[in-house]
Formats: C-alpha cells, structure tokens, sequence
C-alpha cells in the first residue's frame, strides 16, 4: 500500500519538476541570448498590418511558430546594421516553424518600400504608420525585440541590438521549437519566404 502510494506521489511529482525545470532553462538561455525575460508569459498582443508589398499580415496567425517581433526605423543606424544579421537567422531556419518580422514605426508604407527594394532581404517589414502596434507593445527605443513562442505567449525582450547570429541566440530558437506547439512548415511553405524577391 504504500509503495502504491509512494508511486502515485512519483507521477504526480515528476512531469511538474520537469516543467519547472524547462522553464527555468528557457529564462537562463534567454539572459544568455541578451534578453529581458518575462516572469509570467502571456499570449502575445494581437495586431493586423500591411507589409511594405501590401501583404496583410495576422499575429495570431503565426501561432506554431517561434517569432521574432522586431520594431525598428530607416533613419536608425542600430536597426539597419543588424538586419543582414536577421536575414541570416531566417534563412537558418527557413525549413523550420520559425518567422521574423520586421515593424517600421511611424513612416509611410512608400518610403518603408523604398528602402526595402535595396536591401535584399526575405522577411517581411510591416508598416505601423502611426506607431499604434509599438504604444500597445510599449516600444520605448529602437531596435526593440520581443521573442513568441509557439504558443503564441510572450517571453521576453531586448531594447538595442540583438546578436541574431550568435549561438546563444540559435540555442534558444532551437529549444524554444522543441515545444511540441510548433508546427512544421510544408515544404511547399519553406520555399515561399515572405518578401522573396527571387521568386516573383
């Protein structure tokens, strides 16, 4: 009777120490990454908005995936070095449930455009014209970053540059999509990467 008792406690105890336990992983790679993490994740604030090709684009849509949520500005030399870096994550990840995207604050679709016809660049930039998806984001400088899992919860930030291409930064991209929430793309899906220029 007891030893029954004595397992019983064992099942119950056991997947809770490992959860903690991936948790407390996750924190300890992000501070690792240069990320401020969050204590109690929370779904991710929702938003709609055009990119600079007129592409409608949905956060909740993108639920399965790990997403990057980067706000930045053409007249910000910080935000401008390091998207050759960002291209070069997703573009590590292109076969896995993996999106960045790229939020201009406050400037017109035309000029946001503009820029991103020089730049050779696959992922997308939105166009948040009047700074509405940044104040809900509570954006204070740029480059801002917000890190999404893939069950659409927040778990952290950093305000400054990020070092897309460090291993610390693919350490946690990798463990972050181990979560069974993330779903494969198709191969169909892997090959079409948002603002492809190649392809059109």
């Amino acid at each position: 009777m007891v030893a029954r008792l004595l397992l019983s406690f064992a099942l119950l105890i056991f997947p809770l120490t490992g959860a903690t336990l991936h948790a407390a992983e996750v924190i300890s790679l992000m501070v690792d990454a240069g990320f401020m993490a969050v204590d109690k994740p929370l779904r991710a604030i929702d938003f709609t908005l055009q990119d600079s090709q007129g592409n409608t684009h949905r956060l909740h849509d993108q639920q399965g995936k790990v997403v990057m949520l980067n706000f930045w500005a053409t007249w910000c030399p910080p935000c401008i070095h390091e998207m050759p870096m960002m291209e070069q994550l997703l573009q590590s990840y292109a076969q896995q449930p993996f999106a960045l995207w790229a939020v201009n604050m406050q400037e017109s679709a035309q000029d946001v455009a503009q820029f991103m016809q020089q730049k050779p660049f696959h992922f997308p930039a939105l166009v948040d014209a009047k700074g509405e998806i940044a104040a809900k984001y509570m954006v204070r400088g740029l480059p801002t970053t917000y890190l999404i899992d893939c069950q659409g919860k927040m778990r952290g930030y950093i305000v400054g540059m990020l070092q897309w291409t460090s291993k610390a930064t693919a350490t946690l991209v990798d463990t972050l999509l181990r979560d069974t929430a993330c779903q494969p793309q198709t191969a169909a899906a892997s090959q079409e990467l948002p603002g492809n220029k190649a392809a059109q």
